[in-house]
């Protein structure tokens, strides 16, 4: 991180900790502590040094200040993107404990679907993907229900008005036709919740299986669910 001060709430936003919005929330409650002083006073600045020490409700936050690590992560199916659940329900937390450095995901899927997160520590980046105004393109692999012929992806392509608004696909096609079901390829920049489930249960097409295999230019390729891979430089360069 080049900055010598730096604004409460963009560092922990900047570690992933949280939004600016939600630092400001709690500084403004009194749930967080530097260096052993509890701050109230929205806007305040923080040195970013050797030493620094950070406590969120009386817990201190892991701070990366140097090298930044990405990788791709295969999301299994039932599994929720946090990095803890208070239910102890399996969580991406539990495939990140083997790191030896603080990584957290970029944005989220569904806890029953599976496919590309993108880990990191890199809060800029993070903030980059995950914002609905960059627009980033996601692109996934839906098993849905029946035979779904070709005019509907056009359909669907021309865009839909759904129950939480309007949504419009960048592109929509049939991937593979099977004996009762149809496997359906859809690439969006949308990320409101349940987006992809609701565009084909809004068309009669119900999701059975949901895979995303693309996110901001970085594919799944041949990852397993479970496993890592470290990005390529050029895939780097391309998102940053």
């Amino acid at each position: 991180m080049s900055e010598k001060t730096i604004r409460l709430n963009r560092f922990l936003s900047l570690q992933g900790v949280c939004s600016r919005r939600k630092a400001d929330q709690m500084i403004a409650e009194g749930r967080i502590s530097v260096n052993g002083s509890t701050i109230r006073e929205l806007g305040h600045k923080i040195e970013v040094k050797s030493g620094l020490s950070i406590e969120v409700d009386g817990v201190p936050i892991d701070i990366v200040i140097g090298k930044r690590h990405y990788y791709a992560f295969y999301k299994p199916k039932n599994v929720i993107t946090t990095l803890r659940d208070p239910e102890n329900r399996p969580c991406v937390g539990d495939y990140l404990d083997q790191f030896d450095i603080r990584l957290f995901p970029i944005g989220r899927l569904d806890f029953d679907a599976e496919g590309l997160l993108i880990v990191t520590n890199d809060g800029d980046l993070s903030h980059k993907l995950a914002h609905p105004k960059f627009k980033v393109k996601k692109t996934y692999s839906a098993k849905v229900k029946g035979k779904f012929p070709f005019p509907l992806a056009k359909k669907i392509a021309e865009g839909l008005h759904l129950e939480d608004g309007w949504v419009k696909p960048i592109h929509v096609s049939v991937e593979k036709t099977l004996k009762e079901n149809t496997w359906v390829k859809i690439v969006l920049t949308e990320g409101r919740n349940h987006i992809v489930k609701n565009i084909f249960q809004h068309v009669g097409h119900p999701v059975l299986k949901l895979i995303r295999t693309e996110f901001a230019g970085i594919k799944l390729d041949k990852l397993q669910a479970g496993q890592f891979r470290e990005l390529s430089s050029k895939e780097l360069s391309s998102i940053n």
